[in-house]
């Protein structure tokens, strides 16, 4: 059987979940509440960054899940025209479970802003297929979801 020269496919940013009007009431809400403690205790930088923070996930829940493209092949792993490197790319993991809505696959990288990725697979004959490329080029290391992936989770993000 020839091996594939690259596995291209297209994933979503993240599973969208339409939320009520009271949960963007509850998270203004809790903004407007944190923000003027920090203002009332003096810390007014804080206070900016709950702000900001809210108005993102705001504006992200609002613009619903964007496509992206994932091509892997023999330079490494590109994401959306960002290439990962094999040489830059310290282990992998294709999670096969289904429980946490399918299989994916995790990366963690020498990367300082980004070092752990997660990128959804579309079935277990694909996360066969990635498993056995990925193999041939960095090392295999059982790894599971991070800490903010779970917080995201619970907040319904």
């Amino acid at each position: 059987m020839p091996q594939e020269q690259e596995i291209v496919w297209h994933v979503l940013t993240h599973e969208h979940k339409v939320h009520s009007a009271d949960w963007y009431w509850a998270l203004g809400l809790a903004t407007v509440i944190g923000a003027a403690l920090c203002v009332y205790f003096g810390n007014i930088l804080l206070a900016l960054i709950l702000i900001l923070g809210a108005g993102s996930i705001i504006t992200l829940k609002l613009r619903g899940p964007r496509e992206h493209q994932v091509k892997v092949d023999a330079r490494g792993v590109t994401l959306d025209g960002t290439l990962y490197p094999w040489k830059s790319v310290h282990s992998f993991w294709v999670n096969t479970d289904e429980t946490r809505g399918g299989p994916c696959m995790y990366l963690t990288t020498k990367s300082v802003l980004n070092p752990h990725i997660t990128i959804p697979l579309d079935g277990q004959e694909h996360a066969a297929a990635v498993q056995a490329f990925c193999k041939q080029h960095t090392e295999e290391v059982e790894q599971w979801p991070h800490f903010g992936e779970h917080v995201a989770e619970l907040l319904g993000l």
